[in-house]
């Protein structure tokens, strides 16, 4: 092959934008070099195609207990099939890079499966394996900057430039992958809303519907600092299960859509709320969303397509840098792209969150010189979010329900931060419409009661077990359904306390709650797990599962431990015997965790 004709698929499977950031990045630096590309989805990949492959490279996330993103779920389910032979890939080059989170026991878990999986089929990998992890304190970009650069290097070695042909520069502009028209007034009358057959950027095939607000409560305290409301939604009959999730599509807040209009406006950029937009295809490696192929207003693109309360990426300050007539700004932006700059980025967006709204107002030399298009290259879409369900199908008939925790917080910025969905959903009224989907969660919770549950959710953690103790409640016993759930104080945010209680009288549940704040010594699930260590280790002798959700910072690993230690202790075990133990139960889907950060 000559340099001419290398094509390079770069794929991406995730579940939130960070690996199509990624994989957008590798993608626009392949045109540097001069190879062909396309960047998509890894289910979105016509998989038959995959024999005839030269090169490509794969961007991952990893979800759950290991498990690989939705929008890779199809693709896995094909690679892995015993039945393909060991030479398949034996034309392929690949590269994989990784997206985890070192706090997690199986970090990183899908790229190492995937890039084994190619290697078995022949493929040659051009590159060590890379694992990005987002407990760095530069996130992912701290192992993904030296990978990409090493990537190019040898990709350069395998399909070298003619000598009298130069690589462009770093700094090339950015194109807009999309070309914009303007009308006055909508085409036809069927465009009178967004058309779309499923969420913006969703990462599964669901069937939406809209989801009525029924009742919209506080659960905690008017006291207490946060804010945790238990939603209920009227559904149209749809079924789920105990672990699923409610994807809802937030969005954005009046006051923030406000904002980014005065922002634009106050420097000279002109676009009527009114304006008709219809997006036209530049490139065929990037297709248009279905979000976007019915004409949109610009109204409806600030309301509900725009996540405005995003935290820009580089390549933002790539464009701005491009756009700007402010040599003070150019040098800034400049050094935001540069690898030396990445701690200063870091600093100026990520740590105190500041938004792309505020990063423009920043910017005002470049933000005069936007237009349409290059909008849709800097703000990125609004993704959908899920929540675990906490209610029973069972139950709570033609209902679904969820728990938010309203996010709202300070950093070194004057104004306060908050959360795009969670308080766009406090805002909600009874009769109020959403438009939702439910999807399958992580979480597989045994058919039956044959074996104990037990189950670790602090604070809103506790929302798919509401699920399933409601579910199964009727054909167990306290010595089948054990609830460690926590929280500050029993009398200001114990959620759904009335309850969990009356199914503790009931004698339904066991109830085992760790008030952190109610004692001068701060008292955590973790601690209530090692207290009950007795009733533990007669549940785990019965075979017990083991479920932990909620926060991913501390808490599920010192929960383990916790576990680990009443092994030690109650089952008069050494430390291996005791690790053995739980690594049995997590090979056998007997112990899950699924947390947040």
């Amino acid at each position: 092959m000559t340099f001419k004709n290398v094509k390079i698929s770069v794929l991406f499977g995730s579940q939130t934008g960070n690996a199509q950031d990624l994989a957008e990045r590798i993608w626009r630096g392949s045109k540097r070099f001069y190879f062909q590309s396309c960047v998509k989805p890894l289910n979105d990949y016509n998989i038959v195609d995959i024999v005839n492959e030269h090169l490509m490279i794969f961007v991952c996330a990893t979800t759950g207990q290991g498990d690989e993103p939705d929008n890779m779920n199809i693709f896995w389910k094909f690679l892995i099939k015993k039945s393909l032979p060991n030479d398949l890939l034996c034309n392929l080059k690949f590269a994989v890079f990784g997206l985890g989170d070192s706090s997690y026991t199986k970090f990183n878990f899908v790229a190492k499966r995937l890039h084994k999986r190619l290697l078995q089929l022949g493929g040659q990998s051009l590159l060590p394996l890379g694992l990005g992890d987002d407990q760095h304190d530069l996130g992912y970009d701290a192992i993904a900057d030296p990978w990409i650069e090493n990537l190019w290097i040898k990709l350069l070695e395998e399909y070298p430039i003619p000598a009298n042909i130069s690589p462009l520069p770093k700094n090339l502009p950015i194109i807009p992958r999309w070309g914009t028209k303007l009308e006055s007034k909508f085409l036809t009358p069927q465009c009178e809303t967004i058309k779309n057959s499923s969420l913006f950027y969703s990462t599964t095939k669901c069937d939406e519907f809209n989801a009525v607000v029924l009742e919209n409560e506080r659960q905690t305290h008017p006291c207490h600092f946060q804010d945790v409301r238990l939603i209920k939604f009227q559904t149209e009959g749809q079924k789920y299960i105990p672990g699923d999730l409610l994807a809802l599509r937030p969005k954005n807040l009046p006051w923030q859509v406000a904002e980014f209009k005065y922002v634009l406006s106050n420097n000279g950029v002109k676009i009527h709320d009114d304006s008709v937009i219809t997006l036209v295809q530049k490139d065929e490696s990037y297709p248009i969303p279905d979000a976007l192929k019915a004409q949109v207003t610009f109204k409806q693109l600030c309301e509900e397509y725009f996540d405005l309360f995003s935290v820009p990426r580089r390549s933002v300050f790539e464009i701005l840098a491009q756009i700007t007539d402010s040599a003070l700004e150019k040098e800034k932006c400049l050094e935001f792209c540069s690898a030396e700059g990445q701690q200063d980025m870091y600093s100026y967006t990520n740590r105190p969150r500041r938004n792309i709204v505020e990063v423009l107002g920043d910017f005002p030399h470049a933000t005069k010189n936007l237009n349409l298009e290059m909008l849709f290259e800097i703000i990125p879409a609004i993704k959908p979010r899920e929540f675990s369900v906490a209610s029973s199908f069972k139950v709570h008939e033609n209902e679904v329900h969820i728990l938010v925790a309203v996010v709202k917080y300070k950093t070194n910025l004057v104004k306060e931060r908050v959360g795009l969905c969670s308080n766009y959903l406090a805002t909600l009224k009874p009769g109020d419409k959403v438009t939702a989907c439910l999807k399958h969660g992580t979480f597989k919770f045994p058919k039956n009661l044959d074996s104990p549950v037990i189950m670790v959710g602090p604070g809103t953690g506790v929302a798919p077990f509401r699920s399933f103790i409601f579910e199964t409640s009727p054909m167990g016993t306290s010595r089948d359904l054990l609830l460690f759930y926590g929280c500050r104080y029993k009398e200001r945010d114990f959620l759904c306390k009335n309850e969990f209680e009356t199914l503790e009288e009931q004698n339904k549940l066991s109830l085992i709650c760790a008030f952190s704040r109610d004692q001068d010594r701060k008292i955590y699930v973790q601690d209530k797990i090692v207290q009950h260590g007795e009733l533990v280790w007669e549940a785990l002798k019965r075979h017990a599962y083991i479920f932990v959700a909620g926060n991913s910072k501390n808490m599920p690993q010192q929960v383990r431990q916790a576990f680990r230690d009443v092994v030690i202790q109650k089952g008069k075990l050494n430390e291996l015997e005791a690790e053995n133990f739980l690594q049995a139960m997590e090979k056998q889907k007997r112990y899950e965790i699924e947390s947040w950060s």
